[in-house]
Order: C-alpha cells, then sequence, then structure tokens
C-alpha cells in the first residue's frame, strides 16, 4: 500500500476508509468507532463484522476502526462515513481532556451506553485506539475526575461544580460515572446540555442524569466543554490498546463487579463504600494483552479488590498473584500483561499491594 501523501503540504497524511455508521446519532469530527464485531450468528459468516462500525463498547473494543474524518449529523436508518483509520497521522480527534504536544497517550472512551463515547482520555497503552497528541490544546472548561468537588442534587439536573467560570447555556457536560447507592439513585454516565448557570459554583442541565431516586446528592466524575474540543494527532497501528472505561462502584460493595477485558478500567471515587468492591478480573483471550485498572478518588473506609480466579504472577517473576488490595486512593493501580494462561504484574502505583 502506498501511504505517501499525495496532498498540499500542510494536510494530515491519512489512511482513509468508509464504513457504515449503524447508530441513529450524530457523530462528531474525531470521535472514534469500532467494528460490529458481533454482528449476526457466531456461526455464520458475516461481513458486515468487518464495515460496519459503532461507538466503542464492552464488547467490540478491541476492533478499534478509526475516528470520524467529519461532524455527520443524526439519521435515523444509520449512514456511511468516511473514517481516519489507524497509522494516519495529524488527524483531528475528540478530546475529553486537555493535551499537550507530544506528550503521553490519548485513548478512546468505551462503555455500555452514552454519546460521549468515542471521545479521547488519558490512556496508558500503546497500539490501535491510542493517538499521540501533535498539539497543545486546552479542551475542558471544567473537570473533576476524583469526585471530590462535583456532586449531582437528587432532582438529578442541578449539578454542583468547583466553577462555573467560562461555562454557557449550551455547553456539554460529560459524566463518565459516580456514585450508586445501594437501592436508591445512580449517575447515568453520558453527555448532557447545560440549560442555565445559577451561580459561581452551580449549573442546570436540561435533563436528568441520575437512574432511580437518589437519597442524597451523588458525588460524580466528568468534564465539561464547549463545541467540539480537538486536537491534532497521530493514530497508532499495532496491537489493540482496548481503550478505557470508567467504573462506579456501588456504595455497598460488590463481589464480582463488570468490567471491561484489556485497556484501562479507571474507577471513580465515591468516598462512601461500606463493603469492599471486589473485581474478579477476567483472563485474557490473546497472549500479549494488557491490562489496568486506576483508582481516580478516595473510596472511604473500604477498597477496590482485585481477585484473581486463576493465580497470576506478582512483579517479583515467581510468586502467585491471588489479589490486588488497598486500592483507595487516587492513582492507586495495578498494571499487568497476559502471558497467557495466567495474568502478570508489570507495576503497582500508590498504596495497591499484591497478596
Amino acid at each position: 500500500m502506498d501511504a505517501s501523501l499525495n496532498g498540499h503540504i500542510e494536510g494530515s497524511n491519512r489512511i482513509v476508509k468508509w464504513v457504515w455508521y449503524t447508530g441513529t446519532d450524530a457523530i462528531k469530527e474525531g470521535e472514534a468507532v469500532c467494528y460490529n464485531t458481533d454482528y449476526g450468528t457466531a456461526t455464520s459468516a458475516a461481513g458486515r463484522r468487518h464495515n460496519e462500525v459503532e461507538r466503542p463498547t464492552l464488547s467490540n473494543n478491541g476492533a478499534f476502526a478509526g475516528v470520524a474524518a467529519r461532524d455527520y449529523s443524526a439519521q435515523s436508518g444509520g449512514q456511511f462515513i468516511e473514517i481516519n483509520a489507524p497509522g494516519s497521522r495529524g488527524v483531528n480527534v475528540a478530546l475529553g481532556v486537555d493535551t499537550v504536544i507530544g506528550t503521553g497517550a490519548i485513548t478512546f472512551i468505551a462503555g455500555s451506553a452514552g454519546s460521549h463515547r468515542g471521545r479521547f482520555y488519558t490512556g496508558k497503552f500503546l497500539g490501535r485506539g491510542t493517538a499521540i497528541p501533535r498539539q497543545t490544546v486546552t479542551a475542558l472548561l471544567e473537570s473533576d475526575m476524583t469526585g471530590g468537588t462535583w456532586s449531582l442534587a437528587t432532582d438529578g439536573v442541578t449539578l454542583t461544580v468547583a466553577s462555573t467560570t467560562g461555562i454557557s447555556a449550551g455547553d456539554t457536560v460529560v459524566l463518565v460515572g459516580g456514585e450508586v447507592e445501594d437501592g436508591g439513585g445512580s449517575i447515568v454516565a453520558g453527555k448532557y446540555t447545560v440549560s442555565s448557570v445559577t451561580n459561581a459554583t452551580t449549573l442546570v442541565l436540561t435533563s436528568t442524569a441520575i437512574s432511580g431516586t437518589a437519597a442524597a446528592a451523588l458525588k460524580c466524575s466528568g468534564f465539561c466543554y464547549t463545541g467540539n474540543p480537538k486536537c491534532q494527532a497521530d493514530l497508532l497501528d499495532g496491537s489493540e490498546s482496548y481503550g478505557v472505561e470508567f467504573i462506579s462502584p456501588i456504595n455497598a460493595g460488590d463481589t464480582d463487579a463488570t468490567h471491561m477485558t484489556g485497556g484501562v478500567s479507571y474507577v471513580c471515587g465515591t468516598a462512601a463504600l461500606a463493603a469492599d468492591f471486589d473485581i474478579a478480573v477476567a483472563q485474557a483471550s490473546r497472549p500479549g494483552d494488557t491490562k489496568a485498572f486506576i483508582c481516580l478518588g478516595t473510596q472511604g473506609t473500604n477498597d477496590v479488590t482485585l481477585v484473581f480466579g486463576t493465580n497470576g504472577v506478582q512483579m517479583d517473576g515467581s510468586t502467585a498473584l491471588a489479589e490486588v488490595t488497598a486500592i483507595d486512593a487516587a492513582n492507586d493501580a495495578w498494571y499487568g500483561v497476559f502471558g497467557g494462561a495466567k495474568w502478570h504484574t508489570t507495576d503497582v502505583a500508590g498504596g495497591a499491594t499484591e497478596g
């Protein structure tokens, strides 16, 4: 394949594909899409698995297709869209985080629902679905990823933030997760529109972001922006990075929390865990797959615990890894690589402890 730059010197170096977007919502320039790899009956061949795309989910996150080349309005029956595929250089990616030219990596957001999926957030693994920023951009008006400041009132629309400076009606608030009460209300991850700004720390959304009936204001994590902030970036190729997701711990704790296979699972801070929140770490499907769990904020008096049904190998290279405990504060983290039969720790951070 000839990937030479045959356009104007100021143009990006793109690898272009046309695919069918099955979603009925609008999609913005730079948002990521993944191939619909589980289309149809598993025992039957289906070409649509290789030319139909959808927003990143917890099942297609290992099949990154590319990013939308331009804005597309909502279409009730889906539509053909042009995407920039992995290996493209200097193309726009949609941001959910500020960037500094040539610094770090950003990876697409996956999840079970929400039109915020496909924007790019801080990544930890290289490969398909990850980009290197080639432009410094202040993308966000306001952000609280620790869950320490933002809270949503029981009405589901009144949001308290650190500062509403620069925020106005029509801007976008993305809630990536937050508090889940035991039998009460929970934050619904997704993209919301600002209806009005009440004062220096309070704004109102146009629609509720709470499921159920909340007993009290719910802590939440998210960010706010105007329009569609983007940065010039290089889309990496190679092995799949599997994207990033955000997990919202249940206040009452859990014994087998759902999580994304592969990629980065960010755990939202709640400061309200009444019992440990256990995650049974799934076996990967391919040798060399990578996984990380990173705590974004304080979890209270109990911990997030990673449990390995098949013992892994600790960072020393020989000791059996049964669990990782004491994940309960911002930046506590575990990183691993799948050797083919078991997980091997490659790094731990903060208070996270192998056992």
